[in-house]
């Protein structure tokens, strides 16, 4: 990883990329956990898509909050290292994981959170060895 700190507009542009990211996919995922209501389900696309093959259900909204949790992690790693000219520390990554794990509990109990917390641990994998 290059030791250059990042100009102000290119920090700006990426922040604004990145929480773009991570805000479309928990708006996806609150909506899927608002249409699972048992009084609603049949009337929404997550009761079209259990009818289909509930499993899929599930794989999305692992999707979404995995998501959520990577584009949130680049910008908390990216405006630490903006504001600090240093790198973030594992205190803000482990963070966003319980805060994820929270999340996706809270939402869709713990088989999802389960998932979510294994493919957030392998991304939280990539960055350590990206950083070798």
């Amino acid at each position: 990883m290059s030791d250059r700190i990042p100009e102000r507009s290119e920090i700006v542009r990426s922040s604004l990329i990145t929480i773009t990211l991570a805000v479309v996919p928990l708006i996806l995922a609150i909506a899927f956990w608002a249409w699972s209501s048992p009084d609603i389900i049949d009337q929404t696309i997550v009761g079209t898509i259990n009818d289909i093959n509930p499993y899929i259900t599930y794989v999305l909204e692992i999707v979404f909050m995995a998501l959520f949790f990577f584009f949130m992690t680049v910008t908390i790693v990216n405006l630490r290292l903006f504001t600090t000219k240093v790198r973030a520390g594992w205190a803000e990554v482990v963070l966003m994981l319980i805060v994820t794990a929270v999340l996706s509990y809270a939402m869709f109990g713990a088989g999802v959170m389960g998932a979510t917390i294994v493919f957030c641990l392998a991304f939280v994998v990539y960055l350590y060895l990206l950083q070798e």
